[in-house]
């Protein structure tokens, strides 16, 4: 049986945002993983195909939204699965193009970035009503977009110092780089996300899925 991401009334449930366990997640979270990683890849090539793709590879798209909606409505665990899938296929180039400098680069840019979109589920977003239901899903976008910017943000630093202007510190320049493309990509994925989560909530209501 489908193991839902759900918190108790009285207290949030950690374990259940968490869903350590594959042997709970059931035939249905398995495909809806699948089915977000195949999404990411498309919304990728996409993004992708548009001249709004940066220097050294980031470029604005919507490829985070199927991993980040699996982290708010599967746990952490589903959601990092998804997002280091998602990684792996573009490293490899069939989930798009990828920028490979290096191997630790390469790591730090795809399979653990978007691995680090999960951490999104650590927020229990739960049922999406009011200003209140926006505010818990922006700090789960922000959180998972957060981990993600992390691991590019060290690529950025380690890796590609010497494309920071004279003028401007590496470190610097890396911040500026990955949120121009990041900060973006995540309000967009936001809003997208509220629809769909509401709706998928109203497909598959479960009277458990609250936040106290």
């Amino acid at each position: 049986m489908s193991t839902p991401l759900v918190s108790s009334e009285s207290a949030p449930d950690v374990r259940a945002r968490l869903n350590l366990n594959p042997a709970h997640w059931g035939v249905r979270a398995i495909a809806e993983i699948g089915v977000a990683v195949a999404l990411a890849a498309a919304l990728s090539w996409i993004a992708q195909a548009f001249p709004l793709r940066m220097p050294q590879g980031g470029s604005f798209g919507l490829e985070m939204l199927p991993i980040l909606f699996i982290a708010l409505r599967r746990g952490v665990l589903p959601g990092v699965v998804a997002g280091g899938l998602f990684g792996l296929l573009q490293l490899i180039g069939i989930g798009g193009a990828p920028y490979i400098y290096q191997p630790i680069q390469a790591a730090l840019d795809y399979p653990l970035a978007f691995a680090g979109l999960g951490l999104a589920g650590l927020v229990p977003v739960g049922e999406l009503k009011g200003a209140a239901g926006v505010v818990r899903l922006s700090a789960a976008v922000a959180v998972g977009a957060g981990a993600r910017f992390v691991f590019h943000f060290l690529s950025g630093l380690i890796f590609f110092a010497e494309y920071a202007p004279r003028w401007e510190a590496p470190w610097l320049y890396s911040i500026t780089y990955n949120l121009l493309y990041l900060l973006p990509s995540a309000v967009v994925t936001a809003l997208v996300l509220w629809p769909l989560l509401r709706a998928y909530d109203a497909a598959f209501p479960d009277p458990r899925r609250t936040v106290s």
